[in-house]
């Protein structure tokens, strides 16, 4: 159990795109503080982008393509000082970008917020 807990502290990438997992994110993959890469792309992941996901300041790239995603864009992720890459292309989003991600940043294939990658050019 130990080194079970331990690994979930160091796991800097979590890439589980292309499996069909059905379901939500949980809350709880925001905890995992070392994250650098969470790669979920071409699933048939539900519900709602979790806010949680703003807490992890390590993170760099964020692949949430290609599932059934709906609500907006957590706030929270404009936080997330090193996110280079948010692809979240062909989800059900709606709303306006959050405060804190310039539209600049945005480049899409179509003039649609649920069709954008967002990257950050610093």
């Amino acid at each position: 159990m130990l080194i079970q807990v331990l690994l979930l502290f160091i796991l800097l990438v979590l890439q589980l795109g292309y499996n069909q997992l059905e379901g939500t994110i949980p809350e709880e993959l925001g905890s995992l503080k070392q994250l650098n890469v969470i790669s979920l792309q071409h699933n048939k992941l539900t519900g709602e982008i979790p806010q949680s996901l703003g807490h992890l300041e390590k993170l760099r790239k964020l692949y949430l393509s290609y599932n059934n995603f709906s609500g907006t864009i957590p706030v929270k992720l404009a936080d997330v000082a090193n996110l280079e890459v948010l692809d979240i292309q062909n989800n059900h989003l709606s709303g306006t970008i959050p405060s804190g991600m310039p539209l600049s940043v945005f480049y899409c294939n179509k003039i649609r917020l649920f069709l954008c990658i967002w990257t950050r050019t610093n």
